[in-house]
């Protein structure tokens, strides 16, 4: 007698273990809906694939069963609206995803419905799931899409193009591939929106909407620049940032361009502008900070030499962003760029020293002030070292004419 393999029996277990945590959720359904799941899986397990233990390499996935399981959930609490009995489904096809498509049709489509539909079901009960499984509904007894209750509005060419939007596509991506489709854009196009953030939120689609236009009505954007442009307009217009009054105070958070908009603008202006955001975003990817001035002077000296020879002169000015910062740092070799939150929270100030003369400018030292105490509490020169006796010369001056302390 050949032994039995452990594998298949836990495998089964398992099964079996998320069959009865289901059967679990819908004992606290209305009997009929209860029913209509328990039939779903009692024919499933009989004529399909979809509830046996699927393998990952050599190794039970329990993951592709919960899937399965989730989906028939969805479908059993839409039993009032089936179309057929359960008892005539045919399974057809070798995967799952495919098999679920069948049955789901069956039940619920006299009328075509595309492939990318299917995910619907697998996406749960929450009030936009179900919103989202009633376009499957809808469409599958011959309404338009036109007509749901969709996020966007539709036209008819758009309506048209959604239904041809490619298998493996989410619904929420389809719904902006038809979008782009419909306003003439390229596939590449539509590919390339649905790659983005609008590929998965509709929120504010009357400013959105101009930004898609835009994007059809300007074919010489290339592919790649499309998520960029779209990450530095939800940016500008829906990211806040601490403002500040014109005395300094801290304001209110808001974006840096609330009001942003697409008229007048020019592809090639556009671009500019998101390529000059991406350099000013920081090392983790963060948009540019900025403050304000601390209230403390900054200073200029002007240092004449013996022999009536050009002079030099003296600056200590104060660093305002963090852009500012990271050339500070990146010129002399520190890592004041670290310093930006400080700043912005008003614990910390940064001030560059610079001397200029007939060799051109050049940085001299970094300096950090306390707005709080007003003490000078660290000065670097390049890599780190300390300040000579002419750097700290000049800090003095500029530390008792601002009524500083110097405390490094």
């Amino acid at each position: 007698m050949r032994p039995t393999s452990p594998r298949k029996p836990t495998a089964k277990a398992a099964v079996d273990q998320a069959v009865r945590r289901a059967l679990g959720v819908v004992a606290g359904w209305d009997l009929d809906a209860s029913a209509a799941f328990e039939r779903l899986v009692l024919h499933v397990r009989r004529r399909s694939d979809l509830l046996r233990p699927p393998m990952a390499g050599r190794r039970y996935d329990p993951k592709g069963c919960e899937k399965i399981l989730s989906g028939l959930l969805s479908l059993a609490s839409f039993h009032s609206q089936w179309l057929r009995p359960i008892d005539s489904w045919e399974p057809a096809g070798e995967n799952l995803l495919p098999q679920f498509s069948t049955l789901a049709r069956h039940l619920l489509a006299a009328y075509s419905v595309p492939a990318f539909l299917t995910s619907v079901w697998f996406d749960g009960s929450t009030v936009e799931a179900r919103r989202r499984q009633g376009w499957f509904t809808h469409i599958g007894s011959g309404g338009n899409i036109r007509s749901a209750d969709l996020p966007l509005p539709y036209t008819k060419r758009m309506a048209h193009m959604f239904l041809q939007a490619p298998d493996h596509v989410s619904v929420e991506k389809a719904l902006r591939w038809g979008q782009v489709r419909g306003l003439g854009g390229s596939e590449r196009l539509a590919e390339a929106v649905a790659a983005t953030r609008l590929g998965r939120s509709f929120e504010s689609e009357d400013f959105w909407g101009t930004v898609v236009r835009f994007l059809v009505n300007h074919p010489e954007l290339e592919s790649a620049q499309v998520d960029p442009i779209i990450e530095y307009l939800y940016d500008q217009r829906f990211v806040p940032r601490t403002c500040f009054d014109e005395v300094g105070g801290e304001g209110v958070e808001r974006p840096p361009q609330p009001d942003l908009s697409m008229k007048g603008r020019t592809a090639k202006a556009l671009w500019r502008q998101v390529a000059e955001w991406r350099r000013d975003l920081g090392v983790r990817g963060r948009p540019v900070l900025r403050w304000p001035r601390s209230g403390i002077g900054e200073f200029r000296l002007f240092e004449p030499r013996p022999g009536g020879l050009d002079g030099r002169v003296w600056t200590i000015r104060e660093l305002l962003s963090s852009r500012a910062l990271r050339a500070e740092g990146g010129a002399m070799r520190h890592c004041v760029a670290g310093y930006a939150n400080l700043c912005t929270r008003r614990r910390s100030t940064i001030w560059s020293m610079a001397v200029e003369d007939h060799d051109g400018r050049r940085r001299v030292l970094t300096i950090e002030v306390d707005p709080t105490t007003r003490k000078v509490t660290q000065a670097r020169r390049c890599c780190n070292w300390g300040p000579n006796p002419k750097d700290r010369e000049i800090l003095g001056l500029w530390a008792k004419n601002q009524g500083l302390s110097v405390e490094c």
